[in-house]
């Protein structure tokens, strides 16, 4: 045996790598399940404690899986949940067309969100679908984040930086 530990694949992991899955998933669908005790019909002395419960379940299960698991399981499990999540990360740059279609997207999303409880009617039947309006306009939002790209994410982030300051590029070369 070597000095140095390495990780367990899956396949070495075994039965207690699969009931940490178990729990660190159950802990997550645990939050589906508010609103239907919010929606249920049960005294408020029940609902809240139970919603409560639910919320916090996910951190529960996960210290339960660590137990499971093992430090050295939960590692390669979070290690194979990045690498999945990885692949749905934004490009790093893109084409000069994708940026303006991303920019259209996104500008639109922000005026229709801000602007369109203000004058309802105008374009669409607010007030009767207010809930899928807001929606469609969050979904647009974030649709254009990933069109836009991983530079536009700079961007967005140096807005917030105090002591972030813009660099132009002259093109004519003069």
């Amino acid at each position: 045996m070597s000095g140095t530990a390495q990780a367990p694949s899956f396949a070495q992991s075994g039965w207690r790598f699969g009931i940490g899955i178990l729990l660190v998933a159950g802990g997550y669908v645990a939050w589906a399940l508010i609103p239907l005790v919010a929606g249920a019909d049960l005294s408020m002395g029940l609902k809240t404690p139970l919603t409560g419960f639910l919320a916090v379940m996910p951190v529960l299960t996960k210290v339960a899986a660590i137990a499971v698991m093992g430090k050295p399981g939960f590692n390669l499990l979070k290690t194979y949940v990045f690498n999945f999540l990885g692949r749905f990360r934004p490009a790093e740059q893109v084409s000069q067309g994708r940026y303006r279609i991303g920019l259209v997207l996104f500008v639109l999303s922000l005026v229709f969100s801000s602007l369109l409880p203000y004058f309802p009617g105008i374009f669409v039947d607010w007030e009767a679908n207010e809930k899928f309006w807001s929606l469609a306009a969050d979904a647009v939002l974030i649709a254009s984040l990933f069109v836009l790209g991983g530079e536009f994410w700079n961007k967005l982030a140096a807005l917030f930086d105090y002591n972030a300051k813009v660099s132009t590029q002259d093109d004519r070369g003069a």
